[in-house]
């Protein structure tokens, strides 16, 4: 089974989806598709949402708030990892040689 991947070239993101789950999703290659995250931090793929749909799950306005203090929290206390230590960790993903997730 191939693994999801993520490439980021120039500003654009690209995700390559198996085939197996694009199946599952009822999904065809090529066609458009959203991910969903979740308070748990849960990725799910959907189709796009239809006009008049919320575009908010239930509860992650509030979620996402408390992400982001606990994130400026680590940053004031010192913890943070240097953004191109994350960059060579995601551009090691499904490589031979995949990096550990920077500390």
């Amino acid at each position: 089974m191939m693994a999801t991947q993520i490439a980021c070239i120039g500003g654009t993101a690209t995700v390559d989806i198996p085939e197996e789950l694009l199946r599952r999703a009822n999904l065809s290659v090529g066609d458009p598709v959203e991910w969903s995250l979740s308070p748990a931090g849960d990725l799910s793929l959907r189709m796009p949402r239809q006009a008049g749909e919320s575009a908010v799950e239930e509860g992650y306005e509030e979620w996402k708030l408390q992400e982001i203090d606990a994130g400026l929290a680590a940053i004031e206390e010192g913890r943070s990892v240097a953004g191109e230590k994350v960059f060579d960790w995601l551009r090691s993903w499904g490589t031979e040689h995949e990096l550990p997730p920077p500390l």
